[in-house]
């Protein structure tokens, strides 16, 4: 019992900490959407007045579901409705619905025609978007030099998927001549305003040497970064050199359980003497595959963790946490018995020596 309770009271303690920090997260979503509610609200009053922002602002609450039961329909008539008075980015964003056809039939033609009508305002999203339909033959005949010309006047203001787009179209050599070393600068000018598509392409750039000094140091940097934004192929390619790895990472945690589970099972007197043995050998284990899943794979999934705070997740610090207890349990335990001190032992527990209980 005296075990239980050294294992049982810090994992009572990581539960409790944990089911603390899960009901924090409810009551903040609870108070946040209370907050939207009342925002929305007010939204809707201004919208009503025919305010474009408003009217705009309404649509989206619509189309994202905060404050507003989501309903692409809904966003789509208050998204018209601020388009129609002339506003570039409810024009943007109508052109959107259209190329996905939600809350209104897919219509590549007429995200066209909205699309155009925001850029000719100047906004640089929907410049990007111009391009993306040249560029791909949507709704109008494919064109490359037009989507270049597109892509460059919302890449000039900052736009980094345009940016990334040209980087794109310079490596492949559409639209314009092939050029490593320009896909190159168009990819870094994206990737410095954290665009993970653009951290993938400078890095891929880096990595072989194509328009750049082959770097591949800097290139796993931009890589990682990429990683940490979920981007499939910085993933992809970081992982891939991993497998091996991980691998021999599960290997030896499979093996160091396997010791530190012998050290308690084991029966008899020579326990003790296979608990001694083991626990460094489990403890080196155990350390050596926390270090390799800490800089192998694990740290690109804590950069996420709050998305997989699951009962799942919970689980498994409860377990690592008991395994650390066990080893704690393991490491302090102290020289093998003597004959004397079991002898001893079994006279306590048998009452005399002559095998007669105490009364």
């Amino acid at each position: 019992m005296r075990l239980f309770w050294k294992v049982a009271v810090p994992v009572l303690c990581v539960a409790m900490i944990a089911g603390g920090a899960v009901l924090w997260r409810i009551y903040k979503a609870k108070v946040d959407e209370r907050r939207l509610a009342e925002e929305a609200q007010a939204c809707r009053a201004r919208a009503e007045q025919g305010d474009a922002k408003a009217e705009q602002d309404l649509a989206n609450m619509y189309y994202y579901g905060r404050g507003e039961p989501q309903s692409y329909a809904d966003a789509f008539q208050w998204c018209r409705r601020a388009a129609d008075q002339g506003y570039a980015r409810a024009e943007y964003d109508l052109a959107h619905l259209y190329l996905q056809g939600e809350g209104v039939p897919k219509d590549d033609a007429e995200a066209l025609r909205w699309f155009r009508k925001a850029a000719d305002q100047g906004y640089a999203t929907a410049e990007y978007g111009l391009g993306f339909l040249y560029h791909d033959g949507r709704g109008v005949q494919q064109d490359y030099s037009e989507a270049d010309r597109w892509y460059r006047k919302a890449a000039d203001q900052g736009n980094a998927m345009a940016q990334n787009q040209l980087g794109l179209m310079y490596y492949q050599g559409k639209g314009v001549p092939q050029d490593y070393a320009e896909a190159a600068r168009w990819y870094r000018k994206a990737a410095d305003q954290g665009y993970a598509p653009g951290e993938s392409g400078i890095g891929f750039m880096l990595w072989y040497g194509y328009g750049v000094p082959q770097e591949r140091s800097e290139a796993r940097r931009w890589f990682r970064k990429a990683a940490d934004q979920r981007d499939e192929y910085a993933l992809r390619t970081v992982n891939e050199g991993l497998t091996v790895f991980n691998k021999v990472n599960l290997l030896i945690r499979l093996i160091g359980g396997i010791l530190l589970a012998a050290g308690f099972l084991k029966v008899g007197q020579d326990r003790w003497n296979l608990r001694l043995n083991t626990a460094p050998l489990s403890g080196v284990l155990i350390l050596l595959s926390t270090w390799m899943g800490w800089y192998g794979y694990t740290h690109y999934k804590l950069h996420h963790w709050s998305y997989g705070f699951n009962a799942y997740t919970l689980f498994y610090w409860l377990l690592n946490c008991f395994i650390v207890v066990l080893l704690v349990l393991v490491l302090r335990t102290g020289k093998k018995p003597t004959a004397c001190e079991c002898e001893l032992a079994t006279l306590e527990a048998d009452g005399d020596g002559n095998g007669n209980k105490e009364p």
